[in-house]
């Protein structure tokens, strides 16, 4: 049975007296422990999904399921936004924990699996740094050891690597690929990035113009090698969803 499952699921918004459907009729599914990466013109819808994901947005028609639950009733959900979500007054440390303050762990389990995930990421030498001191990919790699802290089933990502340069980004996909293999999470990550999507999404996953609604499924072999970027099949596989992309234009 997979782990997340969504069938037919519509989404509207009420506008200038206006109906504006978001999502129509969309349905995918993601096994447990694997990687999802959703890719699909801009304003197609994908960000509101995640918000149905993470449980923000409840007003909607249609099954979602995590684990057998509703989205209001899983708390094994983490939501990553492109744009970190750190607040700029507190260090590293204080980001990181925050998340266990707010659900109401002790004092003394806050320090312990704060310094834990910290060590684990290799980010404990920057526990004393304010976000402004740190750089793209390091806040980046602080926003995913918050998430985790909370020792989360399903990592939920927006468009975590947009701002980041080339290298960085690529740095960055490694990070979580090799994160993933240790935590056997199971994540659902949106991009623009064509690449990205192939090096890391186990099944792929494209979505229309708006309304959105999934309009190509791919299960993609090569998700995870780490020598896949300079194979022809790697190129092929990322020519075929641009071509299909471009036909969205």
């Amino acid at each position: 049975m997979d782990y997340l499952s969504i069938e037919s699921l519509q989404i509207s918004y009420a506008q200038d007296n206006q109906i504006t459907p978001a999502l129509k009729d969309l349905s995918l599914s993601l096994p447990l422990g694997s990687i999802g990466v959703i890719i699909g013109p801009s304003g197609c819808g994908k960000s509101t999904l995640l918000s149905v994901l993470a449980g923000l947005n409840q007003n909607y028609q249609g099954t979602v399921l995590i684990n057998n639950k509703s989205p209001k009733e899983c708390d094994a959900t983490a939501l990553i936004l492109q744009e970190y979500g750190l607040l700029p007054w507190k260090t590293t440390w204080d980001n990181v924990g925050l998340g266990l303050q707010i659900r109401g762990f002790s004092k003394k389990e806050t320090v312990i699996r704060t310094e834990q995930i910290l060590n684990k990421l290799g980010l404990f030498h920057l526990r004393k740094r304010y976000p402004a001191q740190l750089s793209g990919g390091q806040r980046q790699r602080i926003a995913i050891a918050r998430s985790l802290v909370l020792e989360p089933e399903l990592l939920l990502m927006d468009e975590p690597f947009s701002s980041l340069d080339a290298l960085s980004r690529e740095e960055m996909q490694d990070f979580l690929l090799e994160l993933w293999q240790e935590t056997n999470l199971t994540i659902l990550l949106i991009t623009h990035n064509i690449e990205e999507a192939v090096f890391l999404g186990q099944k792929i996953f494209v979505m229309s113009e708006c309304p959105g609604t999934i309009i190509k499924k791919l299960s993609n072999p090569l998700a995870g090698d780490y020598s896949a970027r300079g194979k022809i099949e790697f190129l092929e596989t990322s020519n075929s969803l641009r071509s299909s992309l471009r036909g969205l234009n």
